[in-house]
């Protein structure tokens, strides 16, 4: 019997699975988005973001995903920065 391996896929398809909770869980709210983001291997932690809105606000909702992203190429790029590879 092969023993039981964490299989780096079965990994990166957890926050998947979780929004896909969280959508069920929720589902007489009145839904306004959901998104998962999964970087590469090693690029940080996955973006995860439901919303319950009932306006239903389509450039809220963008505008949030983009502010996380900005938020996180802003600290890669300070961390590169300080690292020196940012000259």
């Amino acid at each position: 019997m092969q023993p039981l391996v964490d299989r780096p896929e079965a990994k990166q398809s957890e926050p998947f699975s979780e929004m896909a909770n969280a959508i069920k869980h929720n589902a007489g709210q009145a839904f306004g988005g959901a998104v998962v983001i999964v970087p590469p291997e090693g690029g940080g932690e996955p973006i995860s973001l439901l919303m319950l809105d009932s306006k239903g606000d389509v450039a809220q909702f963008y505008g949030t995903i983009s502010s996380r992203i900005q938020m996180i190429v802003q600290d890669l790029q300070e961390k590169q920065r300080v690292a020196g590879f940012g000259r």
